[in-house]
């Protein structure tokens, strides 16, 4: 991995210095999108014993896109990891599809995109988030698939049905011809200052046994402020409505347009006891019988006009509640080590996490056209 990471640096170098070396790049529309972008953060997280410190890199993503003619194009991103991939050939990828758009009403797309899930966390670049839902952690999102979507004549609203593999391949380390399947349902609307991305989705996670999810992102929208509010939803059965819910609110307030303010809270809850033989975690976003919440506050700003450098600092408290077998002694007088039997007793774990970090972006395309 470390070989591809440096072919794909050599690779995007040459390309800047090439575009310095002639007076202007004239490129066709097959490029039409050559980005590279870049987030590290420095941070800590209080513990009630040792807290860990320290300065990590969070992203590193190249990202290609353009027009191939004959209404197809394409898009490419990729993430650089430090680890290969596990499931498939394209497990880093996070896009990389082809799509025929026939008129402006209708688009068929085929290839490795993110799930149609609704909710604006969820539907924000990753490199975009902050202290995320542990539904926005754990979702394996990124799938290969297949998807159409019909736009209306404004633009304003669009459908989508999508099959992809199910995210639950991954969590199993199971092979793409598992045949296990999510399919989802997607609408995004802008009614002016209101907009939604909703969805509804069947995710199999066991050969016709399926988790519904239902996400619903509501967001307001003004000049000076904005304010997005994510509905989400699992149930495992019938019967298990109510019992698995999550919401997640973020805030900003735009000082100047390279200056804000952000206040995001959620709450998530897995009370959810269906099972699959001896195993009650079905649900991978979060461990049956947590509870989990985190809040916080945090500033974002853009030091130039052209917001190619982005930071950023926040603070957050999260919280983490579960069940846990304590072991009862028959009575005082027992032989130590003799048991009566189990309960259980409610633990909650919380910390403060303080984070600070910057993030760049050279978009080469622009670059390019302006040399």
């Amino acid at each position: 991995m470390k070989k591809t990471t440096l072919r794909a640096f050599a690779l995007i170098t040459l390309m800047a210095i090439s575009a310095h070396a002639t007076a202007q790049v004239d490129f066709s529309d097959v490029f039409s999108k050559l980005k590279m972008e870049v987030r590290a953060d420095g941070e800590c997280t209080t513990t009630d014993t040792t807290p860990s410190l320290g300065f990590h890199g969070k992203y590193f993503n190249i990202m290609i896109g353009g027009d191939l003619g004959g209404h197809f194009s394409y898009y490419f991103k990729q993430r650089i990891v430090a680890n290969p991939g596990t499931v498939t050939f394209f497990d880093n990828t996070d896009f990389l599809y082809l799509d025929y758009k026939p008129t402006q009403n209708w688009r068929i797309r085929f290839g490795k995109d993110a799930m149609a899930l609704g909710g604006f966390e969820y539907d924000a670049s990753p490199i975009d988030v902050y202290f995320p839902t542990n539904m926005w952690r754990n979702i394996y999102c990124f799938q290969l698939g297949a998807s159409g979507a019909h736009i209306s004549n404004d633009g304003n609203h669009t459908l989508i049905a999508q099959v992809t593999n199910s995210p639950y391949i991954n969590y199993g380390d199971l092979s793409y011809d598992a045949g296990l399947v999510s399919y989802n349902l997607y609408w995004a609307g802008n009614m002016g200052h209101f907009h939604t991305l909703w969805s509804t989705s069947m995710v199999e996670y066991k050969w016709g046994y399926f988790l519904n999810m239902i996400m619903l992102g509501n967001q307001l929208t003004y000049d000076k402020w904005d304010i997005y509010f994510d509905i989400m939803h699992h149930a495992l059965s019938w019967n298990d409505w109510g019992k698995n819910i999550g919401f997640v609110s973020c805030a900003n307030y735009y000082f100047t347009p390279y200056f804000n303010i952000f206040v995001k809270g959620m709450y998530e809850q897995n009370k959810s006891d269906v099972t699959l033989g001896s195993s009650v975690s079905i649900d991978h976003q979060l461990a049956a019988g947590h509870t989990s919440a985190r809040y916080g506050l945090g500033f974002e700003w853009f030091p130039s006009k052209e917001k190619n450098v982005r930071l950023h600092i926040y603070a957050c408290r999260m919280t983490d509640s579960y069940d846990r077998d304590v072991i009862l002694p028959v009575d005082g007088s027992s032989p130590e080590g003799t048991v009566f039997g189990h309960t259980t007793e409610r633990v909650t774990d919380a910390c403060w996490n303080f984070n600070i970090g910057a993030t760049w972006t050279i978009d080469y395309y622009q670059l390019f056209r302006k040399n």
